[in-house]
């Protein structure tokens, strides 16, 4: 009998107070011993972001894999996708990220990679289960010796990058803005590389960490006024740990994840694109076949093996590239976009507009988990509709345009409402009207 999972939508989360020394060095050693199981033999990596937590969750962690006999490379900090890609290009047998993604500065993560891809959800029980035979039955005990250091994880995802380009790309006027996070050196030595004309906002990774919503209105609102600032011809964007990118056009306007990812998908899918439920409908019209997931990357990335898909993406500006790696890469999505600038010969927001206007909304509040159960059975009842699907929470399609979907969250408690509709009054309507909905009934003023 499989035990209760300990992750969330992707990877594990929680405060920074719950990642105790006894959780981080069982948590080792449940990968260690999962790696045994799958005969995945050799070092195992570990990355970090700059959160304060984050140094001492990797080094009870790395007591953990020590424990369990395993030799371990310390990667530094660095972006997400630099720590995957560390088991494709350094010969590792798994790695660890500790991160803690956009969430509050208070809280950290644990990724984890194996087996050359992001652990699938099967994976994740695994790795639970092992855990709960073997939480509390031993103390934390360091193991005293060295930890290798290693930067080339970092210098081997910034060639991955360099090697995507299609060489020379046009110079263009290029705010950048990495939130002081992951991807902060990586994609200025990047741009740098490719003689990009660049202007750096939050870009020191010695300054605090700015944990931001990729999907959040406002959240990028000093890139945007940057770009307009300095005339640039694109902001570029990216959560603290850099799986994600986000761009803005020339006249400073935030392009939607949805529209970014629709139109990598037009150049960059082959037959199939997969994309979770809450994603626009707009991916509906580049002629592609869609196939829509539950919300998370893990799901995504199952169906894209599934149904062949090469190109993957997630609302949030998580692009999954099957060329490159089957996670979440911000860096890839960042060079296949300016392979796209070059190809068309067009700006991005030329680019948005030959795709159909449609309004996004959406909203969240916290809510305890108790609750998720009868918002879920009311919501059904919302609003007449003309179906309902149940892939992930309940989305009423309410018609061809409009649909609104209720959905718990996976990784706090928290409750998320997304609707979209061809009208921007009505989508803006109707997200007021959802949200004050769920939280009547889950009483919450």
């Amino acid at each position: 009998m499989l035990a209760q999972t300990l992750f969330g939508t992707s990877g594990i989360r929680r405060t920074s107070q719950e990642f105790t020394p006894q959780f981080c060095f069982d948590l080792g050693r449940a990968f260690a011993y999962f790696l045994d199981e799958h005969q995945q033999i050799g070092k195992v990596g570990i990355g970090i972001d700059t959160r304060t937590s984050s140094p001492h969750i990797a080094q009870n962690v790395i007591y953990g894999l020590r424990h369990a006999k395993r030799e371990v490379v310390h990667l530094g900090s660095l972006p997400v996708p630099a720590a995957h890609y560390s088991i494709l290009s350094m010969s590792l047998s798994g790695s660890i990220m500790v991160t803690g993604s956009h969430i509050d500065l208070n809280s950290n993560g644990l990724k984890f990679f194996a087996l050359k891809e992001e652990i699938s959800k099967s994976h994740e029980l695994e790795i639970s289960n092992i855990y709960y035979q073997v939480k509390e039955q031993l103390s934390p005990v360091a193991i005293y010796g060295s930890v290798e250091n290693n930067q080339q994880a970092l210098n081997n995802y910034i060639e991955l990058l360099l090697s995507q380009a299609d060489h020379p790309l046009p110079k263009l006027r290029i705010v950048f803005d990495p939130g002081n996070g992951g991807q902060t050196e990586a994609i200025m030595t990047l741009l740098t590389e490719l003689h990009q004309d660049v202007i750096a906002i939050n870009n020191h990774i010695q300054e605090p960490l700015l944990s931001r919503d990729t999907e959040e209105d406002g959240a990028f609102i000093l890139l945007q006024d940057a770009v307009r600032l300095h005339h640039a011809d694109l902001g570029i964007g990216f959560d603290s740990d850099g799986d994600r990118v986000v761009f803005i056009d020339r006249f400073g306007n935030f392009v939607p994840g949805d529209y970014t990812g629709t139109i990598l998908a037009r150049w960059h899918a082959s037959g199939v694109v997969a994309c979770p439920i809450n994603v626009s409908n707009v991916v509906n019209f580049i002629g592609k076949q869609v196939i829509r997931t539950r919300v998370g990357s893990p799901f995504v990335i199952a169906a894209m093996k599934k149904y062949g898909a090469s190109f993957g993406f997630e609302s949030n500006g998580g692009g999954i590239h099957e060329d490159i790696m089957l996670s979440r890469d911000g860096g890839s999505s960042l060079i296949k976009m300016l392979n796209i600038l070059k190809w068309t010969k067009k700006e991005l927001h030329q680019l948005v507009a030959q795709l159909p206007k449609t309004h996004i909304r959406r909203g969240k509040f916290s809510c305890p988990i108790d609750r998720y159960p009868d918002i879920m059975s009311r919501s059904r009842n919302f609003l007449n509709h003309q179906s309902i699907d149940e892939t992930d929470g309940i989305k009423l399609i309410l018609d061809k345009n409009t649909w609104v979907l209720f959905r718990p969250s996976g990784n706090a408690p928290e409750f998320r409402v997304f609707v979209e509709s061809n009208s921007q009054t009505k989508a803006t309507q109707l997200l007021d009207h959802a949200l004050a909905f769920a939280k009547q009934v889950a009483q919450i003023n």
